[in-house]
C-alpha cells in the first residue's frame, strides 16, 4: 500500500510530462510544415507574400485547431526569396504551472519561382 502511494504521484507526472511532450512536439511540427508549405505557395510566380501567410494560417488551423488564432504570422519578400515566420507560446497542460508556456518559432524560405526562356526558344 505504501509502495502505491509512493510511485503514483511519480508515474502521474511522468505520464503528465509525457503528455504535455507529445502536444509540444506535434505543434513545433505542425507549426513547421505550414510555415514551409506557406513560403512556397507565396514564391510561386503569381502569388504574393499574403496569398502564402493565408495558407500558413490555413493549414495551422487544421494542425491545432483554435489555438491557431494565437499564432503570429509573418512573411518578408525579400526580392529574390520569400520568408514566412511564425511564433507562438503554447500553455502547458501541467496544472499547477499556472502561467507557464514553452515557446514555438518556425521560420521558412523558399526562393522565387521564375519563369526563364530557354534557348531555342521563339521569343
Amino acid at each position: 500500500m505504501a509502495e502505491t502511494a509512493i510511485a503514483f504521484p511519480v508515474l502521474l507526472m511522468a505520464a503528465l510530462g509525457l503528455l504535455q511532450f507529445s502536444v509540444f512536439y506535434h505543434s513545433q511540427n505542425v507549426m513547421t510544415e505550414s510555415v514551409q508549405e506557406g513560403a512556397r505557395v507565396a514564391a510561386e510566380e503569381d502569388r504574393t507574400v499574403s496569398d502564402g501567410v493565408a495558407y500558413a494560417q490555413v493549414l495551422l488551423k487544421a494542425g491545432i485547431g483554435p489555438s491557431a488564432d494565437q499564432v503570429q504570422v509573418q512573411g518578408i519578400d525579400g526580392g529574390n526569396a520569400v520568408a514566412i515566420e511564425a511564433q507562438a507560446k503554447l500553455k502547458l497542460i501541467i496544472p499547477w504551472a499556472v502561467n507557464a508556456s514553452l515557446p514555438l518559432q518556425s521560420r521558412a524560405v523558399v526562393s522565387k519561382e521564375k519563369f526563364r526562356v530557354g534557348p531555342g526558344s521563339t521569343n
